[in-house]
């Protein structure tokens, strides 16, 4: 397991700021609190190499209901050349089902990357989601359905505009280790309703080291992999990042 992660370390991009993904939980608290991540690299010499990424999260916590709010932006460049360009906003409103152990959520959500030739893609979709007793702090698994418009950034016959309804199903969990040490974890699979072999892996996991109250340390790995993304573009995008985050109270 650790020499898997090490390896990721040092041979995949080192870029992307992701806040926190622990999976909220409908009166945990309430009121409104936020977080902030940031990260960056910068080096010279055989290869000139910067990236900067930015992260921040916002939560509204309800006694039956909770709104959160996630916008990330990365941008990267290499030897002088741009090549890295992407950003995402999600917004998720989660209700508790009176009398069940069940949550329903609403999402919204809109992305670009120029580098997979993604001009946009816009998502809305509802999922239900069940907390499960295991020896986890926290364990979620989601299933539901969402639309996606994906538009590339030129039409043409190889890269067509896609309207497609998708199976989302995705496992969020939280284990911590001691006090000052967690892992994080959030996965989704989402293959197209009508044509299974047509799907989208996304997954995370943060390993998160607590620098204080408000202050967190975490190396991130992000792996995404699509099986039918635009002409010329690779299937698999792997990046690992250490991020600095803090937590307003």
């Amino acid at each position: 397991m650790f020499k898997l992660i090490f390896s990721l370390f040092f041979f995949t991009t080192f870029t992307y700021a992701f806040i926190s993904l622990d999976p909220p939980v409908i009166g945990e608290k309430e009121g409104l609190d936020a977080e902030i991540s940031l990260g960056a690299k910068y080096s010279s010499g055989n290869s000139d190499e910067k990236k900067m990424s930015l992260s921040v999260k916002g939560e509204y916590h309800a006694k039956e209901w909770l709104l959160y709010l996630i916008s990330s932006y990365t941008y990267g460049e290499s030897n002088g050349n741009k090549d890295t360009n992407d950003g995402l906003f999600h917004l998720r409103y989660v209700h508790h089902i009176l009398e069940t152990d069940y949550d329903y959520e609403l999402f919204v959500q809109t992305e670009f990357n120029e580098f997979q030739e993604i001009k946009d893609r816009n998502l809305i979709g509802a999922n239900i989601r069940k907390k499960l007793d295991l020896p986890f702090d926290k364990f979620y698994v989601g299933v539901g359905l969402f639309y996606s418009y994906m538009e590339p950034d030129i039409i043409s016959k190889e890269n067509p505009v896609h309207k497609r309804t998708k199976i989302n199903s995705y496992i969020s969990f939280v284990k911590k280790i001691n006090q000052h040490f967690s892992l994080t974890y959030l996965g989704f699979y989402q293959p197209t309703l009508d044509n299974i072999s047509d799907y989208r892996i996304f997954q995370v996991l943060q390993l998160n080291t607590s620098l204080s109250k408000t202050l967190t340390l975490s190396f991130d790995i992000n792996h995404k992999y699509n099986a039918t993304p635009y002409h010329d573009v690779e299937k698999e995008d792997i990046r690992s990042s250490i991020n600095l985050k803090y937590k307003f109270d």
